[in-house]
């Protein structure tokens, strides 16, 4: 395709020669990873945003293209040009334009196992292996891909996808415009036990989990059902891969939860939460709207709204790198303080 027809497929305007022509995208940061006199591939383009992302990577001057904003447009060969105001944007529709996704293909009759009493949209796909049981209810142009299981009483709304070996327990709902990926767990039961005179009970989960619109969920992700009401999860909310949220949970809109972090049971996150990789939040904990929650961070008690922690226990990212700074100088300052001590002893034990 030519630069010309990019630019005009993205809203963008061509610096340079727009016929050059481009076959495809390349990372420049990937560049110098084995050769530390690579440049730019030729008949690609790489992504600029920034003056810093130019400093950082002076060799794509060379590149034979560049999406970049129009104060950096004359630093290149050929460039399209876009709105400095989001750049991403314009870099979102370019990786859509070469996004290589094979179209879902239908079951052969037979191929998938869909109950009688299933409503399946005739405009849903379900694919080879699936398994839809009693009463499940598929939306519009939603896809289930193979070896997905759809148990009974689930709803799943418009122009949802779920990826192949996805579980969705009974009775849960799927808003629209979801995607759930591949081996991801909707609706198993709470971790709920209760010990008496040498006797292990389980608690009935007798709730279910129910899914906003526009939720993406990665791989590996697990979402307990509630013990007798719902786990909720909002709308446009994003779960990376690993992701568990336990029983009772109250996920607001618009979060985020990066890879490997875990709720505990009954745990509310507010709208507009960011949850860092390897974080946990203990059971019962509020983190309020617009939280911060940094990477490798233990929450075990309530947040501020738009606050920012660290730590764990977690404390205000301001007042846990003061605690961090003091560190390296803990060992000498304990030399000092059983230096005085054992100065003091020896004063007393001669005094008159």
């Amino acid at each position: 395709m030519k630069l010309a027809e990019l630019a005009e497929k993205i809203g963008g305007k061509v610096a340079g020669d727009g016929t050059v022509e481009i076959r495809g995208l390349r990372d420049l940061e990937l560049i110098r990873l084995h050769d530390k006199s690579a440049l730019p591939q030729k008949g690609y383009i790489y992504f600029v945003e920034s003056k810093k992302v130019l400093n950082e990577h002076p060799e794509s001057r060379e590149a034979e293209a560049i999406l970049t904003i129009p104060a950096l447009a004359g630093s290149f060969k050929n460039a399209i040009v876009v709105d400095a105001a989001a750049p991403r944007i314009a870099f979102i529709k370019l990786l859509e334009l070469f996004e290589s996704v094979p179209s879902p293909v239908p079951a052969k009759p037979g191929a998938a196992f869909i109950a009688e009493t299933a409503k399946v949209d005739a405009s849903a796909i379900i694919m080879h292996g699936a398994v839809i049981l009693d009463h499940a209810e598929i939306g519009p142009r939603s896809v289930i891909h193979p070896n997905a299981v759809i148990e009974q009483q689930v709803k799943i709304g418009a122009d949802t996808v779920i990826h192949p070996n996805v579980v969705i327990k009974h009775a849960c709902v799927i808003g629209d415009h979801c995607i759930i990926h591949s081996a991801t767990v909707i609706g198993a039961d709470g971790f709920g036990f209760y010990d008496n005179d040498g006797v292990r009970y389980k608690i009935p989960q007798i709730g279910n989990v129910i899914i906003g619109n526009h939720v993406e969920m990665g791989a590996h992700v697990s979402v307990d059902r509630a013990t007798i009401e719902s786990t909720t999860i909002g709308d446009y909310t994003k779960f990376d891969d690993k992701v568990h949220v336990g029983h009772n949970c109250q996920v607001g809109k618009y979060v985020y939860m990066a890879g490997s972090s875990n709720l505990a049971g009954s745990v509310t996150l507010e709208d507009n939460v960011i949850i860092g990789g390897l974080c946990a939040v203990n059971n019962k904990v509020t983190v309020a709207k617009g939280t911060l929650v940094m990477g490798f961070t233990g929450m075990a008690q309530d947040s501020e709204a738009g606050g920012i922690y660290f730590g764990i226990p977690a404390r205000p990212v301001r007042e846990m790198h003061k605690i961090n700074n003091s560190l390296q100088f803990l060992p000498e300052l304990l030399k000092r303080v059983s230096a005085l001590e054992e100065k003091a002893w020896i004063e007393k034990k001669n005094s008159p």
